[in-house]
């Protein structure tokens, strides 16, 4: 059992991980856009691992539900998004130990710092983008000309999918009551 209670946040996030992408694949529109639990995940990471285990696990969950397509298309969308789940694994460092509010806003945070490094990417590499602040502005708020959803959407799903997937984690870390915990004692003692 101490086995189990030790690993049951990292399984609970890998399963979510999985499972969220998988609905996000198959039910597309039933899943928000940016409302996974990978960001969470590598956030999280940080907060259990003193070591590079804790960036590793996350990142083999999160290639292992990346096509591979994705990665030989896009390689610079592939090479950002790693660089933003990396800056929220080492903010998510700095929430070790806190309490459970402030590993929220932690959560929160590392949402608005994804974001701000993708899309400023995005601004950086885009031609959809004027090179300007005006146009990092778009990048960063209300997105291309003609796109389908703001970016303050995905944004927002970000912020609500690293709370509710970091407010799981913390749950899954509590400990259980001792009465669930110890064996049931035998009925009838052998004599």
């Amino acid at each position: 059992m101490p086995a189990m209670k030790r690993y049951l946040p990292v399984i609970l996030m890998i399963v979510l991980l999985i499972g969220f992408r998988l609905a996000g694949l198959l039910l597309p529109e039933y899943v928000p856009q940016n409302f996974q639990p990978v960001a969470a995940l590598f956030f999280c990471g940080a907060l259990i691992c003193n070591e590079w285990r804790g960036f590793l696990v996350p990142l083999g969950a999160w290639l292992a539900t990346y096509w591979p397509v994705h990665l030989l298309e896009e390689p610079a969308v592939f090479a950002t998004t790693l660089l933003a789940f990396g800056c929220m694994f080492f903010f998510g460092m700095w929430f070790r130990k806190r309490q459970a509010a402030l590993i929220i806003l932690g959560a929160v945070g590392s949402a608005v710092i994804f974001h701000i490094v993708t899309n400023t990417a995005a601004w950086i590499g885009s031609p959809l983008y004027a090179k300007t602040m005006g146009g990092l502005w778009q990048s960063l708020w209300s997105g291309p000309t003609g796109g389908n959803l703001p970016s303050w959407i995905f944004l927002r799903n970000m912020i609500a999918g690293n709370v509710l997937f970091t407010a799981l984690f913390l749950l899954a870390c509590v400990p259980l009551p001792v009465a669930l915990t110890s064996r049931t004692p035998a009925l009838a003692k052998p004599r």
